[in-house]
Protein backbone atom coordinates (compact mmCIF):
# COMPACT_ATOMS: atom_id res chain seq x y z
CA UNK A 1 0.00 0.00 0.00
CA UNK A 2 0.95 3.35 -0.80
CA UNK A 3 0.18 6.52 1.05
CA UNK A 4 -0.15 10.09 -0.86
CA UNK A 5 -0.45 12.53 2.00
CA UNK A 6 -2.33 15.40 0.79
CA UNK A 7 -2.08 17.40 4.30
CA UNK A 8 -0.27 16.48 7.20
CA UNK A 9 -0.74 19.23 10.48
CA UNK A 10 -0.55 18.43 13.80
CA UNK A 11 -4.34 18.49 14.31
CA UNK A 12 -5.78 18.02 10.53
CA UNK A 13 -4.56 15.41 8.19
CA UNK A 14 -5.77 14.13 4.77
CA UNK A 15 -4.00 10.69 3.59
CA UNK A 16 -5.00 8.22 0.38
CA UNK A 17 -4.63 4.96 0.53
CA UNK A 18 -3.60 4.51 -3.15
CA UNK A 19 -4.02 1.10 -4.19
CA UNK A 20 -6.63 0.41 -2.09
CA UNK A 21 -10.88 -0.01 -1.92
CA UNK A 22 -11.89 2.18 0.81
CA UNK A 23 -12.73 -0.75 2.79
CA UNK A 24 -9.91 -0.02 4.91
CA UNK A 25 -10.62 3.72 5.37
CA UNK A 26 -13.94 3.55 6.80
CA UNK A 27 -13.24 0.54 9.05
CA UNK A 28 -10.99 3.12 9.82
CA UNK A 29 -13.17 6.15 9.85
CA UNK A 30 -15.61 3.86 12.13
CA UNK A 31 -12.64 3.95 15.02
CA UNK A 32 -11.67 7.20 14.70
CA UNK A 33 -15.07 8.46 15.42
CA UNK A 34 -15.21 6.65 18.80
CA UNK A 35 -12.49 8.90 20.15
CA UNK A 36 -13.86 11.90 22.27
CA UNK A 37 -10.49 13.38 21.15
CA UNK A 38 -11.51 13.88 17.34
CA UNK A 39 -13.40 16.16 16.32
CA UNK A 40 -13.98 15.17 12.81
CA UNK A 41 -13.58 11.64 10.64
CA UNK A 42 -14.31 11.10 7.13
CA UNK A 43 -13.30 8.76 4.40
CA UNK A 44 -14.12 9.84 0.94
CA UNK A 45 -13.37 8.63 -2.44
CA UNK A 46 -13.94 10.41 -5.40
CA UNK A 47 -14.79 7.72 -8.33
CA UNK A 48 -14.62 3.88 -7.23
CA UNK A 49 -13.21 2.83 -10.64
CA UNK A 50 -10.12 5.30 -10.32
CA UNK A 51 -9.89 7.43 -7.42
CA UNK A 52 -8.31 6.15 -4.20
CA UNK A 53 -9.72 6.12 -0.81
CA UNK A 54 -8.89 9.45 1.40
CA UNK A 55 -9.15 9.95 5.51
CA UNK A 56 -9.50 13.22 6.19
CA UNK A 57 -9.68 13.19 10.55
CA UNK A 58 -9.32 16.72 12.44
CA UNK A 59 -8.63 16.25 16.02
CA UNK A 60 -9.53 18.56 19.06
CA UNK A 61 -6.01 18.53 20.54
CA UNK A 62 -4.24 15.50 19.74
CA UNK A 63 -1.46 14.73 17.28
CA UNK A 64 -3.75 13.53 14.08
CA UNK A 65 -1.31 11.03 13.15
CA UNK A 66 -0.72 9.90 16.13
CA UNK A 67 -4.68 8.98 17.03
CA UNK A 68 -4.57 7.63 13.24
CA UNK A 69 -1.85 5.55 14.11
CA UNK A 70 -3.30 4.18 17.34
CA UNK A 71 -6.50 3.48 15.27
CA UNK A 72 -4.74 1.18 12.96
CA UNK A 73 -3.27 -0.41 16.13
CA UNK A 74 -7.04 -1.12 17.21
CA UNK A 75 -7.86 -2.46 13.87
CA UNK A 76 -5.21 -4.77 13.71
CA UNK A 77 -6.20 -6.15 16.89
CA UNK A 78 -9.70 -6.47 15.95
CA UNK A 79 -8.36 -8.13 12.60
CA UNK A 80 -6.32 -10.82 14.65
CA UNK A 81 -8.97 -11.39 17.32
CA UNK A 82 -12.08 -12.27 14.42
CA UNK A 83 -8.84 -14.78 12.42
CA UNK A 84 -8.18 -16.29 16.30
CA UNK A 85 -12.33 -16.58 16.47
CA UNK A 86 -12.71 -18.32 13.45
CA UNK A 87 -9.45 -20.76 13.61
CA UNK A 88 -10.88 -21.96 17.49
CA UNK A 89 -14.55 -22.60 15.29
CA UNK A 90 -12.89 -24.40 12.47
CA UNK A 91 -11.27 -26.89 14.94
CA UNK A 92 -14.62 -27.13 16.90
CA UNK A 93 -16.46 -27.50 14.23
CA UNK A 94 -19.08 -24.64 14.56
CA UNK A 95 -17.17 -22.46 11.50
Amino acid sequence: MNLDVKKLEKNYLEISLVGEDVSIADALREILIENKDVEFASSKIDHPQVGHPTIILRTKSKDALELLIEAVEQLKTSVEEFRDSLKAAKKTGKA
